[in-house]
């Protein structure tokens, strides 16, 4: 038998009467999602942390994919929807930005909806949408504009959330950008205008968190446009080594 194998075997063996609960086997799957990732979630890896066999998980619930659907509104429950303290506009910004945060905190949510775990509406992610398309609502645009505005908004969210743990280690590397401008200068003018142009002059340096913020500012913008609103003119981003106004 292997050691693995005989470690788990006495984990079990210790695990104590009466402690298996629902709560207790969320809180174990969200920790084996977000250590060794979705495809490490089994059953049978989860009893071996509980110390359980596995059948007693299905004492609380059906099967696998309904203790992911229970992780998934567990994760979303942990969102706070900000108060509304200013205009429309300054709401949908502030949701945005806590919308981020919570896939950039918590990464396993980002790989459970992915999977389509996040599928179902739970009183969290309701009261967000809500407040989303309230916004939408009093900013008087049309139904079909307000889908497709927030479905942009949530793509933006997304993707920035996906590529954030593999990007962060740019933010640590203080010569990476300076590194892409001196790759891109080795392109030949004559096929690469526009990236030849650009690396020749000052060649912007984005954090992670600095693109998102841009892409935001940057829709909210069109939002406030559209609308016919005052813009936001309060979030700076700070390009390279100057501090300005987007």
């Amino acid at each position: 038998m292997s050691s693995t194998r005989t470690n788990r075997t006495a984990k079990r063996r210790r695990a104590p009467r009466g402690t298996l609960n629902p709560e207790v086997i969320v809180r174990a799957a969200i920790d084996v999602v977000a250590t060794d990732g979705l495809e490490a979630m089994t059953t049978r890896r989860l009893a071996d942390d509980l110390g359980v066999r596995p059948m007693a998980l299905y004492t609380h619930f059906r099967d696998k994919e309904a203790i992911l659907h229970a992780v998934a509104a567990e994760m979303f429950d942990r969102f706070e929807l900000p108060q509304q303290t200013g205009s429309d506009l300054e709401q949908l910004r502030d949701i945005m930005r806590a919308y981020f945060r919570l896939f950039v905190e918590h990464p396993a949510l980002l790989q459970l909806e992915k999977a389509g775990f996040g599928d179902d509406i739970n009183p969290a992610e309701a009261r967000l949408t809500e407040a989303v398309y309230g916004c939408m609502r009093r900013l008087r645009f049309d139904h079909h504009t307000a889908v497709g505005l927030v479905a942009t908004f949530m793509r933006l969210i997304l993707g920035s959330a996906y590529v954030y743990p593999t990007r962060r280690m740019w933010d640590e590397e203080p010569d990476h950008w300076e590194r892409v401008r001196l790759r891109w200068l080795t392109l030949p003018a004559d096929a690469y205008p526009a990236m030849h142009e650009l690396a020749s002059h000052d060649f912007p340096a984005f954090t992670q968190l600095q693109a998102f913020e841009f892409g935001l500012h940057a829709l909210l913008y069109t939002v406030a446009r559209a609308a016919g609103v005052e813009p936001l003119a309060d979030v700076p981003l700070r390009l390279g080594s100057d501090d300005r106004q987007v």
